[in-house]
């Protein structure tokens, strides 16, 4: 299928029994265009890539197809931006529980008038003891951000890494510790 034949077409072929073609079709025609809305969306190759193919996959096994009732084109820029918006979504949760829980081992950790030191001073040789376990470069990012108040610009340069992989690093910093140590932390 050398040439684009039309979305019309395209539609038609989805409708009536060609998927198949009608996706080779549309991934030719319009992949670039959603990734590029997608990347402008999140600033992330990887998850534009990820975000454009959870758009394709949906509409391929949800049969979204036969929802499309204008434009093919603009039926896919909308997708992309809608995902992009969950993504942002998803990711601001994430972003306020990592949060809430630095700010508990904070606590934890740092807070003077906790009943004679002992509940703390166990607590940090606990966290210094799993932190210890950690890879070195997530225990060096768990450090700077979480024990130093370092922006993630700053830790992710400093390290040479991207800020993605950084909060990466974060991300499982904080499940393994959640799942190890028992704090008194509420979703």
């Amino acid at each position: 299928m050398p040439e684009y034949p039309g979305d019309d077409i395209v539609l038609l072929l989805l409708k009536n029994g060609g998927a198949g073609d009608a996706f080779e079709l549309i991934f030719k025609q319009y992949y670039r265009l959603m990734w590029t809305k997608a990347y402008l969306g999140t600033g992330d190759p990887n998850e534009a890539d990820d975000l454009v193919q959870s758009v394709l996959c949906s509409i391929w096994e949800k049969q979204l197809y036969h929802n499309i009732k204008g434009n093919l084109r603009t039926y896919l820029l909308i997708a992309v931006r809608n995902q992009v918006n969950d993504y942002h979504k998803i990711r601001s949760r994430m972003q306020k529980r990592i949060e809430k829980y630095a700010e508990t081992v904070d606590h934890l950790c740092f807070d003077e008038s906790k009943q004679g030191g002992g509940v703390n001073e166990h607590f940090q040789e606990q966290l210094q003891e799993l932190l210890s376990e950690f890879p070195t470069q997530r225990q060096r990012a768990f450090n700077l951000v979480y024990l130093q108040h370092k922006k993630y610009n700053e830790v992710a340069h400093n390290m040479g890494i991207s800020v993605n992989s950084l909060k990466t690093h974060l991300k499982i910093a904080v499940k393994t510790l959640r799942n190890k140590l028992d704090l008194p932390f509420s979703e």
